[in-house]
């Protein structure tokens, strides 16, 4: 839709009552669905939840500067007021600025040096009617949210000490108002009570934060690994394929248990399970830390060699083969022997995954049918 017809289509529309009523909800929820585009495209929540606080800080602050600055011209505070309408096309454009770029450190600190920066005015200029030193009480909870606790306490206790100073060096020489003493006192204990508090708080939000952090770690860990072996399961296949995808070549074996079945029929499942593990391990101790092993469904597995040529495959392959040939596995006094049919295929740049896992399955089936306990290549 170009621009005329969009002109001609508000013009439409404004010409009653309710097309314009119309016409200003659909702005309003584009704008609404601009800005949450804007917070929600990050994958990581604690930055997520920094462009949010930005985004509605920004919005909030900016429509009070804009009733204040209104207020302080009315009231005929000219500086202040100027100072207010600078802070909101300041605001405006950091809103926009942050969602054109997506970049929070920039932004956060346009939010808290402006603030900061208002916050020293009013101190020095009293605000109106001297109350202006108050709103120093909102600095602290988004200081410390957004600057973490390290940083933003010791922006906090700069500002404290600077402000300190301008209360009680030369009494109050670098003020352009006058407050009591008892007026000065209280407001820097209130001011550091409230530091206190917001940085006990930030210190238990952020311990809770690396708590969960944590539990999601170990969740997404157990989400992917097969609980009986320990290996990847297929959740854990997909999460690692771009690490496959990012070798220049490699090999994938596809290995199969010989008559499994019969071990459960023979000696229980649990002693299948026992076999499982077993053989996982003897996987886990015969290849390469930066390989992959992935319980792949029942008795089967599936191994990625990274940087390996054929033959490199092959002599590894055969190597594990041969180890779970010769190693008898005892369970219950009893000796458990099992072989393992491998099927190998060539991982390149120019053969897709799935076909290279096809080929490698097909592979491990024909030594199946040429009569198991060996390795098949291409």
């Amino acid at each position: 839709m170009g621009l005329m017809q969009i002109a001609r289509l508000h013009f439409i529309c404004l010409i009653n009552y309710e097309g314009a009523i119309n016409m200003l909800e659909y702005n309003i929820n584009a704008m609404l669905e601009y800005l949450k585009n804007g917070f929600y495209s990050s994958h990581n929540y604690e930055t997520t939840l920094k462009k949010y606080l930005i985004y509605v800080f920004s919005m909030i602050a900016l429509t009070i500067f804009l009733i204040m600055g209104t207020n302080c011209a009315v009231d005929k505070y000219p500086l202040l007021s100027n100072i207010l309408f600078c802070g909101v096309g300041l605001l405006l454009f950091n809103i926009i600025y942050l969602k054109l770029t997506d970049d929070v450190i920039v932004s956060a600190y346009i939010v808290l040096y402006f603030l900061f920066s208002l916050m020293f005015y009013l101190v020095y200029s009293g605000g109106v009617s001297g109350t202006g030193p108050l709103w120093t009480f909102t600095l602290p909870p988004v200081v410390l949210f957004i600057h973490g606790l390290k940083k933003g306490l010791i922006e906090l206790l700069i500002f404290l000490l600077i402000t300190i100073g301008m209360f009680f060096i030369k009494d109050g020489m670098f003020l352009d108002t006058s407050y009591t003493y008892e007026f000065k006192i209280r407001l820097v204990l209130i001011l550091l009570v409230v530091i206190m508090l917001s940085s006990l708080y930030q210190y238990t939000r952020e311990i809770s934060m690396r708590r969960m952090q944590k539990l999601q770690k170990d969740l997404e860990f157990f989400l992917r690994r097969d609980p009986l072996t320990g290996l990847y399961n297929r959740r854990g296949y997909n999460h690692n394929i771009p690490n496959i995808e990012k070798s220049a070549y490699g090999a994938i074996l596809m290995c199969d248990i010989d008559h499994f079945k019969k071990v459960n029929d023979n000696y229980g499942h649990d002693a299948g399970d026992y076999v499982l593990q077993a053989i996982s391990k003897m996987i886990r101790e015969n290849i390469r830390m930066q390989d992959l092993t992935v319980r792949w469904g029942g008795e089967e597995f599936f191994i990625f060699l990274s940087e390996v040529t054929l033959s490199e495959a092959y002599l590894i392959s055969e190597k594990l083969r041969k180890k779970i040939e010769h190693t008898s596995i005892p369970y219950n006094n009893q000796l458990i022997d099992v072989t393992m049919s491998i099927g190998i295929s060539i991982v390149e740049k120019d053969i897709p995954l799935n076909e290279a896992i096809k080929n490698a399955d097909s592979a491990m089936y024909l030594s199946k049918t040429r009569g198991r306990n060996q390795t098949t290549k291409p």
